[in-house]
């Protein structure tokens, strides 16, 4: 008897009076199969997917089905004030009977591309509750095909972000809402999110796909479908990234596999990462990553120090593959050279960071937090520094620190050589050599005038480099293999 009461009173405590509507709703809408494949967790929990689903999906904005996104609910017709279960109870009492779209198209204020311009579905990968490259370089990759006169419609998995989806309505035509999950092996493609695609695709006249990220695959298969060419966008390099293939549940050479034969065009961040895709049939272009250069070059290069400590820091995900031991290593190094330095580290907390920073009893290391805007950080930073310990596809927090005039070190190793001009914008030292970093830091900070004169080089060659300037130039290059009309536009742009 207690094992029925129980999760009754569980239910009461977290929803209230609203506990027996919020069930009989997800009873009608959830769809538990889907849920379970969605979620792995989920399933691997092995509880009930309802349970699961009334009890914390929904307050950790989890999607019921693929004909219903609660997050595209809430900010398109509760302007955002919906979330989790006050969406679900509107749609189900209300939203459903006066035909309230569950996965709601809302129209931007891009530009119309006009006649004899290439009309595309741009695909982002994820949507989390903190933006991070992937998220900022979607962002890019829409305002340049703006720029090149394409006509944009962008597809996101939720809607957890209404101020980023709010920048992206202004570089497009549309953002549709469609819960749709990456690709896994193990995992068939759901037939009513490849149907929601092609309806989609139909419905905007689209003439091709452009995915975000090679870790999707519904999209792709509604091209196929109707014809169209799937252009995706690489910025993972598989044989270098095992956690990435543990998810995807596949070895890298099928992972490239599989993305060569559903793509005809590849789009490369870096020259790195096209040699993992070159010489397998499918044309492959590089487009480096960009910067809103103007926002970055605006922040004044570091001043003099004046007797306060070097400060040097690491932004982004603050986990194990990132570096974190080794930035830690670098720290012990500098401590017993002498020198004042102060070892900074910008990026949400992780269980990785709290280990570390337990162990770290002499506070070599001090942690800032998450930033939502890197240039903060940048503000408060004489040097940055990247000793990844996997292949970095780019680096985008080093192209931040070139365009804001800080020096990086860096291991060399990756697509970071593309980046930083060695002894000129930076230095590079051998891989899994912390001593080498601690070694560089103590020579640049005995030489404040090749300090500065580092970060001049790096914000020139990144306003040279990876500017708005050459990223149209090479993206358009790219898109005009299949839309060749893109040239007349990149020309007169």
């Amino acid at each position: 008897m207690l094992g029925v009461i129980e999760p009754w009173r569980q239910g009461w405590r977290r929803h209230g009076w609203r506990y027996p509507w919020l069930l009989l709703a997800a009873r009608r809408l959830l769809d538990r199969a889907w849920y379970l494949a969605r979620y792995p967790d989920v399933a691997e929990s092995g509880m009930d997917p309802l349970r699961h689903f009334v009890d914390f999906g929904l307050g950790e904005g989890r999607e019921p089905s693929p004909h219903l996104s609660l997050s595209g609910y809430g900010w398109r017709h509760g302007r955002g004030r919906w979330q989790g279960g006050e969406a679900l109870l509107h749609y189900w009492a209300w939203g459903r009977r006066r035909g309230l779209d569950p996965l709601p198209l809302v129209a931007g204020r891009g530009r119309n591309g006009g006649e004899g311009s290439p009309r595309l579905v741009v695909c982002a990968h994820d949507l989390g509750p903190r933006l991070f490259g992937a998220e900022r370089s979607l962002l890019d990759v829409v305002r340049g095909l703006e720029a090149l006169g394409a006509e944009v419609v962008v597809a996101v998995p939720n809607a957890s972000q209404p101020h980023y989806l709010a920048e992206l309505l202004a570089h497009c035509r549309a953002v549709k809402v469609l819960p749709y999950a990456w690709w896994q092996a193990h995992r068939p493609a759901c037939p009513d999110s490849v149907e929601a695609f092609r309806r989609l695709l139909a419905e905007c006249r689209a003439e091709g796909v452009y995915l975000n990220t090679l870790t999707l695959e519904t999209p792709a298969l509604a091209a196929r479908a109707l014809g169209l060419p799937v252009i995706t966008h690489v910025r993972e390099l598989p044989a270098h990234d095992p956690a990435l293939c543990r998810t995807l549940g596949a070895e890298p050479a099928s992972v490239v596999a599989r993305v060569m034969a559903m793509s005809d065009l590849i789009v490369a961040n870096s020259r790195c990462t096209a040699r993992a895709f070159e010489g397998q049939g499918t044309a492959v272009k590089v487009v480096a990553n960009t910067l809103d250069m103007e926002a970055w070059t605006a922040l004044a290069p570091p001043g003099p120090t004046d007797g306060r400590p070097l400060r040097v820091g690491m932004l982004g995900s603050l986990v194990a593959k990132k570096g974190l031991a080794d930035f830690a290593a670098m720290a012990a190094a500098l401590s017993t050279r002498g020198l004042e330095v102060e070892c900074r580290l910008y990026g949400a907390s992780t269980p990785e960071l709290e280990t570390l920073l337990a162990a770290d009893r002499s506070r070599r290391l001090v942690h800032r937090g998450y930033v939502e805007d890197p240039r903060e950080a940048l503000a408060e930073l004489d040097v940055v520094v990247n000793l990844s310990r996997f292949q970095e596809s780019f680096g985008r927090t080093v192209l931040e620190a070139m365009a804001a005039a800080r020096p990086v070190v860096a291991y060399a190793w990756g697509a970071l050589p593309e980046l930083v001009g060695e002894g000129r914008t930076g230095v590079l030292v051998p891989f899994g050599d912390p001593e080498a970093a601690a070694a560089s830091i103590a020579e640049l900070a005995g030489h404040p005038d090749r300090l500065a004169a580092m970060g001049a080089a790096g914000r020139e060659r990144a306003l040279t480099h990876y500017g708005q300037a050459a990223y149209l130039d090479a993206l358009g290059q790219a898109i005009e293999t299949l839309f060749p009309v893109t040239r007349t536009k990149r020309l007169s742009t």
